[in-house]
């Protein structure tokens, strides 16, 4: 695959993840480190990062954090770490099971819903490790890809502004660079007037790694959380 067909694909001319198609009060959500698991009991700090028109980093919110399991739900408020439009919260759910977390960004509508993360009591066995391609599946999600990307049923309910990404497989090397300094890769291409581009989130190489192996998987799912 050329890096010439790669960009037209892939790119399109917009972003790869975390697009911003803005339409009034808009903000992508982002969070940092996404967890494979959570221990019941036991505090787990939640960054993230809102950016209106996925670009720029928005300060002076006041966004929660919501779990929710069953019939069981509980809210945090989330704090400014200092920064630019990053904010934290301690998350703490009090049994084992499956929890649905949602970042509510506090601007207008805009939150991001994480797949389902298993808790597991204090003390107990962790889970098997996730993975790459099934841990890009939940990056995909937790990095608000989803606000513009379609895959599958993933980002049915975004701006759909972005390439569709179903069914396509990509050349690994050149979308890791891609995703690892956007600006400075050769496949963003020169910027249009107008254009909206993905900024650079700072991704580690190992969620680099599992993004890539998910965009090449035959991963479907039918939600968010199957």
């Amino acid at each position: 695959m050329t890096n010439r067909f790669l960009r037209v694909i892939v790119l399109g001319g917009t972003v790869l993840c975390a697009s911003a198609f803005v339409f009034g009060g808009w903000a992508a959500v982002t969070v940092d480190d996404v967890p494979d698991y959570l221990v019941a009991g036991k505090p787990t700090s939640l960054s993230f990062v809102i950016r209106q028109h996925g670009q720029t980093p928005l300060s002076d919110l006041t966004p929660t954090v919501v779990m929710k399991s069953g019939a069981t739900q509980s809210t945090v408020a989330a704090k400014p770490t200092g920064k630019p439009g990053q904010y934290a919260a301690a998350v703490t759910v009090p049994r084992a099971g499956d929890w649905t977390i949602t970042v509510n960004s506090g601007f207008g509508p805009s939150k991001t819903t994480m797949m389902a993360l298993t808790a597991i009591d204090a003390g107990a066995a962790p889970p098997k490790a996730l993975a790459d391609a099934d841990r890009g599946l939940r990056l995909f999600v937790a990095k608000s890809c989803t606000s513009g990307h379609v895959r599958g049923s993933l980002g049915s309910d975004g701006f759909k502004q972005a390439p569709e990404l179903t069914a396509r497989r990509y050349a690994a090397d050149a979308v890791a660079k891609f995703l690892a300094d956007p600006e400075r890769s050769p496949l963003a291409g020169p910027a249009k007037p107008g254009q909206l581009r993905m900024p650079n989130l700072n991704l580690k190489e190992r969620e680099i790694a599992a993004l890539v192996s998910f965009l090449n998987s035959d991963i479907m799912v039918s939600s968010r959380n199957p």
